[in-house]
């Protein structure tokens, strides 16, 4: 009887095998696949949620910059062009005046200034190596405000973009 399981046992185990090397490869290249697609969207939804920012970046300074204007009798501040930062300038006068609690900066670049493209007033990168939020006014009832999009939306096209009053 003994005898008799224990054939049983090593007959059974000669059905019991482990996966080929065809099963596992399968395996593994869904799993790579599935692995990068992840990533790539991530990615695209990581570049969306900055444009988010940024467009409620500029939406922010737009109505900083009308109270600016309705407290001031001169006007918007004056500027022949600048990054908006709360050390100087245009972004120092909006949170003096108490408009602006904290200038806002890019969330990508938050440091750096835009390199200058040629054939371009005022200055303003069209490559995606840097960007901030660009002010110029020479009116004291007009400006232009410039940023930087990643990917086109209902916001604007992908590259830089200029918001006016």
């Amino acid at each position: 009887m003994f005898k008799q399981k224990f054939s049983s046992l090593l007959n059974l185990s000669k059905f019991k095998r482990g996966f080929t090397l065809i099963e596992l490869l399968v395996v593994i290249s869904i799993i790579g696949f599935l692995t990068v697609a992840s990533v790539v969207v991530f990615n695209i939804v990581r570049m969306n949620a900055r444009d988010a920012v940024r467009v409620g970046n500029v939406a922010t300074i737009t109505r900083a910059l009308a109270m600016y204007l309705n407290d001031s009798s001169a006007g918007y501040p004056a500027s022949t062009g600048e990054c908006l930062s709360a050390s100087s300038g245009v972004g120092a006068a909006l949170q003096n005046s108490k408009v602006l609690l904290d200038v806002p900066a890019d969330p990508l670049w938050a440091a750096s200034a835009p390199n200058p493209t040629p054939n371009i007033t005022p200055p303003y990168t069209s490559d995606a190596d840097g960007f901030c939020y660009y002010y110029v006014s020479t009116s004291n009832k007009e400006f232009e405000l410039y940023y930087f999009l990643e990917s086109n939306s209902k916001s604007g096209s992908a590259g830089p973009n200029l918001r006016t009053q």
